[in-house]
């Protein structure tokens, strides 16, 4: 059953991603191309495998999208239309609203999971995308759930219209609506805790966060520590502007220009991203972070929160952290007012 109402109530059960396996690359010709996407892929899974072990030793059921089948994948590559997307980063593309399920992007690999819960499930695709789709171009990360309180991000990836659709059609009179403005994916932005305890990063500029929360404390995060610990900045801005790094390997120049001719659709501009801010709540006691940061660490520790890292190698190639990768399907507890 869904039943998600916060972002910190106790975590019951959720989606973690999935990358591509190795073989989908198996047709690349060059083999230092081929040897350094498959480094990520292979790398990846094992961090994802990794955050599932973790969220499963915290008592919450762990659901894994399935892959695109390889011929019809090998099917597109025949068509020339690159690599679509692999069901990695499922919190940009659906929500967990109360007792009801928002597909703001109908993902085919989510398909399986999504019937397991039928008329809780809210899609306006229907079974196939549909180009005039009220929802398309927009991302379900542009809500924040703060019990019967609702902020909608009304700027790049969701426009006003498509807000008035979901308050709508998916949340009832009992929900109070506001307007939280990042300018981009509001999980990257600032994230919940646990009610009066808030982090936020560099890109909060407007935001009114001592107002919509009055009293609550927040930590403000101006870079993200895997950006400095991978030296990506150094390497992107310094030695190369915009070639892609791949941990452990020399960067070339044949990989740049496969990643930014094939596989467009998955980057993007990863040094706006604070990851810092991209967690998962697993409940008001434990955090799921990608890295170690002093600030954030000694901040939990003053609000009595065990911070956990499970470690994504590769956020800053897939622009994706801990909550872009997981979409929460159910938590322990009902709609409170918190503000």
């Amino acid at each position: 059953m869904i039943n998600a109402y916060t972002s910190w109530q106790p975590l019951e059960e959720v989606i973690v991603g999935r990358a591509y396996t190795p073989e989908y690359f198996d047709f690349i010709d060059d083999a230092q191309v081929r040897n350094q996407l498959q480094q990520i892929l292979i790398e990846t899974e094992e961090d994802l495998n990794n955050l599932q072990r973790t969220i499963e030793t915290y008592g919450a059921r762990v659901r894994r999208p399935d892959l695109m089948d390889l011929d019809r994948f090998q099917n597109l590559q025949v068509r020339g239309l690159g690599a679509p997307l692999p069901p990695l980063t499922p919190r940009d593309w659906q929500i967990s609203l109360g007792q009801k399920l928002l597909r703001v992007l109908s993902i085919r690999e989510l398909d399986s999971i999504c019937a397991d819960f039928t008329d809780q499930v809210v899609n306006p695709h229907k079974s196939n995308w549909d180009p005039d789709c009220i929802l398309n171009g927009a991302s379900a990360s542009c809500i924040v759930r703060v019990g019967r309180d609702v902020f909608f991000d009304n700027s790049d990836y969701l426009r006003p219209e498509q807000t008035e659709w979901i308050v709508n059609n998916v949340l009832g009179p009992e929900y109070r609506i506001h307007e939280a403005v990042t300018d981009g994916h509001g999980d990257a932005v600032f994230a919940i805790l646990k009610p009066g305890v808030i982090l936020s990063s560099k890109h909060d500029m407007h935001l009114h966060l001592a107002q919509d929360f009055p009293g609550w404390e927040v930590l403000k995060i101006w870079d993200s520590s895997i950006w400095a610990a991978m030296e990506v900045g150094k390497f992107k801005w310094e030695s190369n502007p915009g070639a892609w790094y791949v941990q452990g390997q020399t960067p070339t120049l044949e990989f740049t220009q496969f990643v930014d001719t094939y596989l467009n659709k998955w980057t993007g501009f990863v040094a706006e991203t604070v990851f810092d801010v991209n967690c998962l709540v697993l409940d008001e006691e434990n955090v799921i972070f990608s890295a170690y940061n002093r600030d954030v660490f000694d901040f939990c520790k003053r609000h009595r929160i065990t911070p956990i890292i499970c470690e994504l190698r590769h956020s800053y190639f897939w622009d994706g952290g801990i909550s872009c990768c997981t979409q929460d399907l159910r938590r322990r507890g009902g709609i409170e007012s918190y503000l």
